[in-house]
């Protein structure tokens, strides 16, 4: 016998397993960074005084000062070169350069080492500048040249243009020195004219981000080596060295921006940008959260467009997204939801900046994804790699979206190369995955399918009639899956059953439990959560019943591991729900044996899924193995 108060075994059972994916199943996300036990960390600093940094003016012979920064002469950096060659040239006074540092150059016709000494381990950039100056008995233009760490190729058979260039770099050292090695070409010659190698703080990556495709969490990225290409402050002016946190240069979106007539870019003082506690002030610099570009008035009832940067990238390569986001045009919270979509896949639906900043408007919020070479737009060898925001096209609020930053950085392959397939031992690589390996989204699937499914087991535990237990079995009439069958709903708004090979986890996709679960929290959030029950349980569930069911829902749904709640907690506020329902039904609701027909009537209160990314609207029901519940569940949201 079970208790009227307790649920049944099986039940408890499938609690148990989505309690389980819950708790252990991460997205990634880096508004609040966690350490690996789980606890947060404590707030960060906001300046950072690196332990390595090693500046040089390659050729240079008197100190040189760029960008706030102060470089070593060439002599004063000798002890740190092993070379065959003294060859030094110097740009004449007349020469147009854009800094010092491309005024004097060093020069090698055999192999050169730099050999850095590092006091701490971890994350580094390595900043080369190199242009072909007019000097000398050298011609550089011509010079085609490699440049490789112990582990890795940061240059393969470079040859200059006639323009100044600064190719950045971050690797991340695990031993106490970092060899930097010039490699000429057979009968050609190696340059560089200034290099900066300096160690950052170790949140700057971290080791997991969210794959695009597919859909999932991807792990190992600490592995890889990055270089850096596109580093944008969206709808800002650029950003000099000497006012970011790490000594970084951003541009304007200006050359990127695609249907400029459909931006409109907005700013605050940067004493409005607030940090929550654990929020990284390293990462970017407060000036980018502070301007944004956001959709502009279209002149239209229903504006439905997306916001959309395109940069060219190689295909061959897999790419770390970084995407910064801070709500500086709202007036309150839980008012804005947009999606975000790369290179044409939806990468987040219904992104709440002031839910995943602790209630916050303005609060910094950064995240990073993983796009696949395979992911990549464009042909004939030429990538496009684009970002999008748009609005969720549901009645979530205001019709808006925004976005303040972007960094785009490639990295490594399977090989340790960023250009080209060998890697510095001369293994070819495989592929341009670098050899990750992303956590299925069926984790994701589980949590939210069990969730689903959760609802309709929930609903029908309430209204299951006296004579239960007598019936054939338990799961005959509660469970919506059973052994070689899947579960749908009749026309009549009563459970059946249909033979199918496949089961209810099986044949929902994966964007489908993402939308579900969004699409309700964001109704939570307003509370407003009965508006989404099935009409025919209306002001049959207690209200208090109802509010704890969903806020365990959240709890489980929690972006990061430390907030999730135990398997027992779940289990604890399920059991809770029911005892509310039962000490205090509604008028109207059922009873005991009241409406035998309970036993194969009603439906599940849940969430409709979100339009697709092509712009389609709900998912055809008929083809899912929730059947017609979904459907239900669609034209409950319209009316």
């Amino acid at each position: 016998m079970t208790r009227r108060g307790t649920l049944p075994p099986a039940l408890l059972l499938l609690l148990l397993a989505a309690a389980l994916v819950a708790t252990t199943t991460t997205v990634s996300g880096q508004g609040r960074p966690v350490t690996d036990s789980g606890a947060e960390t404590p707030p960060t600093p906001s300046s950072f005084t690196p332990k390595d940094s090693f500046l040089i003016d390659c050729g240079g012979t008197a100190p040189v000062t760029a960008d706030g920064k102060s470089y070593k002469t060439d002599a004063q950096a000798n002890h740190l070169l092993s070379a065959n060659d003294a060859i030094r040239v110097a740009a004449d006074d007349k020469a147009d350069v854009p800094s010092p540092l491309y005024a004097t150059a060093r020069v090698f016709k055999e192999e050169a080492v730099y050999s850095f000494p590092l006091t701490v381990p971890g994350w580094h950039f390595i900043r080369i500048y190199l242009f072909p100056i007019k000097g000398g008995d050298v011609d550089l233009a011509s010079a085609t040249f490699s440049v490789v760490t112990d582990d890795n190729v940061l240059l393969h058979s470079f040859t200059p243009e006639n323009k100044p260039v600064m190719k950045e770099y971050v690797i991340n050292a695990t031993e106490n020195h970092l060899a930097l090695k010039f490699q000429p070409l057979k009968g050609s010659a190696a340059f560089v004219n200034a290099i900066e190698v300096v160690n950052a703080p170790d949140e700057l990556i971290t080791d997991s981000a969210l794959a695009v495709a597919p859909l999932g969490e991807i792990t190992g990225l600490v592995h890889d080596a990055y270089q850096v290409l596109y580093r944008i402050n969206v709808g800002g002016p650029a950003i000099g060295p000497a006012n970011d946190t790490l000594g970084r240069r951003w541009e304007t979106d200006a050359t990127y921006v695609q249907t400029k007539e459909a931006v409109k870019d907005v700013s605050v003082p940067t004493s409005t940008i607030k940090f929550p506690d654990g929020t990284s002030r390293l990462v970017a610099p407060t000036l980018v959260y502070a301007s944004a570009a956001k959709m502009a008035d279209a002149d239209v009832g229903s504006p439905n467009f997306n916001l959309t940067w395109k940069v060219d990238v190689d295909p061959s390569f897999s790419y770390l997204v970084r995407l910064f986001f801070a709500d500086i045009v709202s007036k309150a919270t839980n008012d804005l939801y947009f999606d975000v979509y790369i290179s044409g896949r939806k990468a987040v639906s219904g992104l709440d900046l002031s839910t995943v900043t602790g209630g916050e408007l303005a609060a910094p919020y950064y995240k990073d994804f993983v796009v696949n070479s395979s992911s990549l737009e464009g042909a004939d060898g030429k990538g496009k790699l684009s970002v999008q925001v748009g609005p969720m096209g549901q009645d979530t609020g205001r019709i808006d979206a925004l976005l303040n930053g972007m960094e785009v950085l490639k990295m490594s392959n399977s090989v340790g190369s960023l250009d080209g397939e060998f890697g510095v031992d001369g293994r070819k690589a495989d592929d341009g995955s670098g050899g990750r390996k992303a956590v299925a989204a069926v984790g994701f699937a589980m949590m939210f399918g069990a969730f689903a499914g959760l609802g309709a087991m929930v609903v029908k535990w309430y209204k299951r009639p006296q004579d239960w237990e007598r019936r054939e079995s338990f799961s005959s009439w509660l469970l919506p899956i059973h052994t070689g069958q899947s579960f749908t709903a009749s026309g009549k708004g009563g459970y059946g059953s249909h033979k199918s090979g496949n089961t209810f986890s099986s044949t929902m996709g994966l964007g489908r439990f993402f939308s579900l679960a969004e699409w309700g929290m964001q109704w939570k959030r307003k509370g407003l959560i009965e508006k989404i029950m099935d009409p025919k349980l209306a002001g049959t569930v207690n209200p208090e019943s109802l509010a704890k069911f969903a806020e365990t829902a959240e709890k489980c749904l929690a972006e990061f591991g430390s907030d999730r709640i135990s398997m027992g907690d779940v289990l604890w506020n399920l059991e809770y729900a029911l005892q509310l329902q039962d000490a205090n039904p509604p008028e109207g609701a059922q009873q005991d044996g009241e409406d035998g027909a309970a036993a194969s009537g009603g439906g599940g209160g849940a969430v409709v899924p979100a339009a697709s990314a092509s712009g389609g609207g709900v998912p055809d029901a008929s083809t899912t193995a929730a059947g017609e519940l979904f459907q239900q569940l669609a034209d409950m949201k319209g009316r």
